[in-house]
C-alpha cells in the first residue's frame, strides 16, 4: 500500500512538474511594436529623448548595370538636434560630415573616441563598429545616450 502511494505522489509530482515545464516553454512575443516616429530619425522608439538623430542623406551620380547613368542615396553624415518639449522645437547642435567620420575613424587607433562635439553633445566611435551620441545632463543629472551600429 504504501509502495503504491509512494508510486502515486511520484508520478503526480512528475506529472505536475512535466505541465509546468511545457508552460514554461512558451516562446515570447518578440515582435517589436510600431516606432513612434516615421521621419527617419534613428531613434525613432524613443519618444522622450532630448536629441533626435539622423543619418543625413545626398544622391550620387552612378552607372547602372546597362551603363546608364542613375543615382543612388547615400549616407553623407550624422545629424543632431536638441528637443525641447517645453517649445514644441529643435534646433541643430552637431553635423558631422562622412569625410570627418571617415577620417576620424582612419586616424584613431583607439578602442573609443569622440569624433565631434559641441555644447555637451557628443558623437563617439567604437573600433567595433558601433557610433554612440551622448548629452548633456538633464536637470535630474541623467545623461541621455543612443547607439547604433555603423552602415556606411
Amino acid at each position: 500500500m504504501s509502495k503504491k502511494l509512494g508510486l502515486s505522489l511520484l508520478l503526480v509530482f512528475v506529472l505536475a512538474m512535466g505541465a509546468v515545464a511545457v508552460e514554461a516553454s512558451n516562446t515570447p512575443d518578440t515582435t517589436l511594436p510600431p516606432p513612434s516616429f516615421t521621419d527617419g530619425r534613428l531613434n525613432s522608439y524613443d519618444t522622450g529623448a532630448p536629441v533626435i538623430i539622423y543619418e543625413t542623406h545626398k544622391n550620387i551620380p552612378v552607372l547602372d548595370s546597362e551603363g546608364l547613368v542613375g543615382t543612388a542615396t547615400v549616407i553623407d553624415g550624422v545629424q543632431l538636434l536638441a528637443w525641447s518639449g517645453a517649445s514644441d522645437s529643435a534646433k541643430q547642435v552637431l553635423d558631422v560630415s562622412v569625410d570627418k567620420i571617415n577620417a576620424a575613424i582612419a586616424k584613431n587607433k583607439k578602442p573609443t573616441f569622440t569624433i565631434a562635439q559641441a555644447n555637451g553633445y557628443a558623437l563617439n566611435y567604437s573600433n567595433s563598429g558601433w557610433f554612440w551620441v551622448t548629452t548633456p545632463p538633464d536637470a535630474e543629472g541623467k545623461v541621455y545616450t543612443f547607439q547604433w551600429q555603423k552602415d556606411f
